[in-house]
């Protein structure tokens, strides 16, 4: 074989190699390009579910702040209409059909409050708002014997209905710092504070 022919040889082998080199570095670099991009696709559609995720984390945690308060302003509500019915029950104040639609509207209002803190939660604020909410309707049931009962009333049955009706007030209390302390635990870190009603029930 001549050295023109071997040196065609060589430059053609040499030819091929560099060819095949460049393929496999255009791969190589291809691949590596498509591998970049599958990281930062994941990174961005991880990113999204994070940002996502808080998204609704915030809503939800303004949605149930937003329950806890209505809920908190109907028992507001319900202890004012309350007292103003036992009074009346008492000879205090004037008997009067609005007073007990008044009490009669905020049993209403906190029925209406009480089921978002029942859907929204979280367990604790549930479970403390459900006692309250079911010691409510006891003491209702106390109340309407006391309203059925009150033109044929001995003076001794006025008094047992009235230690009773003091005696679950204290409770109720009791029941509305608990469901305090449960929303506030719930909302930790959030910077509201939900104080307790010193007033009524």
């Amino acid at each position: 074989m001549d050295e023109g022919l071997v040196a065609l040889v060589a430059a053609g082998v040499g030819l091929v190699g560099a060819l095949g080199g460049a393929a496999m570095g255009g791969l190589a670099a291809v691949r590596g390009a498509r591998m970049g991009a599958e990281t930062t696709a994941r990174a961005t559609i991880e990113q999204a579910r994070t940002q996502e995720r808080a998204q609704h984390d915030h809503w939800l945690r303004d949605e149930r702040k937003r329950a806890a308060v209505l809920m908190l302003e109907a028992y507001d509500g319900f202890t004012i209409t309350a007292s103003n019915v036992t009074r009346m029950f008492d000879l205090e104040i004037e008997a009067s059909a609005d007073v007990w639609q008044a009490y009669q509207a905020s049993r209403n209002e906190i029925r209406r409050a009480y089921f978002p803190l029942r859907l929204l939660g979280p367990a604790q604020v549930h479970q403390a708002a459900r006692e309250l909410w079911q010691l409510i309707e006891d003491y209702h049931e106390e109340i309407q014997e006391w309203a059925d009962g009150i033109m044929t009333a001995s003076d001794e049955t006025r008094a047992r209905w009235r230690a009773r009706e003091e005696r679950q007030r204290h409770t109720l209390g009791r029941k509305h710092s608990a469901l305090i302390d449960a929303v506030g635990q719930s909302l930790q870190g959030d910077g509201a504070v939900l104080r307790p009603n010193r007033d009524g029930l």
